[in-house]
């Protein structure tokens, strides 16, 4: 190490079913000191080659940097005991060789020689609003609402850079996937699988994903129209959550809200005709929204 810094940078990790993805943030920018640094990891192996990779990646993102971080902040899909550091997921096909582990203790000891001995954890969806509030999209935002869009729903509550778990503001644990929505949950509502049923049900042909109806757009009807519904309805959730945590800033992220100039016609439509000024953004960071919300767990 070139410098100790115990105050400035925390690592920040993002952990993912095919890799581990490391860097160490300066948290008073916002900004990485390397690039990240990418593991890959088997999600389906035993718990000692999967944290093996967790570690390489963490203790080679601390080397490239440099200094000595406060800590490593590490973002995490669930379903995970986030104030424990215990992996709960299980039945899904991916870390199920890691249920009831303690991550912290494991991890602590495979990176005695880096000097960092602090672990903290954080949903990856609540991670990603961290990040872009902190040196994204959002960053000039004292609110904010973040949606992620993808396989599942995720959620993140932000004010004054603090992640909002609990409080009359917000549901619990600030997660809304599983709050009612028409006939289901929010999960079923926005996900990549509504957008499938819908255009099944709109053309008689399957899709795979967001991105095939996408492509589709300018000459398919169907296209058009589901994702008409998608930001109207979109909206009509959106709106009264914005308004229960006294919020004007919603950030969209995951692999649908990349076709976000599809459906914000209509839901910036249905936000004005509901009388609600929203300033609507979307990712800067990227894949390095998560790495910036996990290290910013140290501010």
């Amino acid at each position: 190490m070139t410098r100790s810094d115990t105050i400035r940078h925390a690592v920040g990790v993002d952990v993912g079913g095919s890799h581990v993805c490391a860097a160490v943030v300066d948290l008073g920018s916002g900004a990485l000191c390397s690039e990240p640094v990418s593991v890959p990891v088997d999600s389906h192996a035993g718990a000692v080659p999967i944290l093996d990779a967790w570690a390489e990646g963490i203790r080679e993102a601390i080397r490239r940097s440099g200094v000595v971080p406060s800590g490593v902040g590490l973002a995490f899909p669930g379903p995970f005991d986030y104030v424990r550091g215990i992996s709960l997921i299980n039945g899904v096909n991916k870390f199920d060789r890691i249920y009831g582990l303690d991550i912290a203790s494991s991890l602590r000891t495979r990176l005695r020689d880096t000097g960092v001995d602090a672990f903290r954890f954080v949903n990856d969806a609540s991670a990603f609003a961290l990040g872009e509030s902190l040196g994204g999209a959002a960053k000039d935002a004292e609110r904010v609402v973040a949606l992620t869009l993808g396989t599942g729903v995720g959620s993140g509550f932000v004010a004054g850079h603090r992640l909002i778990e609990s409080g009359d503001e917000v549901p619990a644990n600030g997660w809304v996937y599983h709050l009612p929505f028409e006939s289901g949950i929010v999960d079923e509502a926005f996900s990549t699988r509504w957008i499938c049923s819908r255009y099944r049900e709109l053309t008689g042909r399957t899709v795979e994903g967001a991105k095939q109806v996408a492509d589709r757009y300018d000459e398919d009807p169907a296209s058009r129209q589901l994702f008409a519904e998608y930001g109207e309805r979109l909206a009509a959730f959106a709106g009264p959550v914005l308004d229960r945590f006294r919020c004007r800033v919603l950030l969209l992220g995951g692999n649908i809200s990349r076709a976000y100039g599809l459906f914000r016609p209509t839901l910036e439509a249905r936000f004005s005709r509901d009388g609600r000024d929203v300033q609507v953004c979307t990712s800067q960071l990227l894949d390095r929204a998560a790495l910036i919300g996990a290290a910013s767990l140290f501010l």
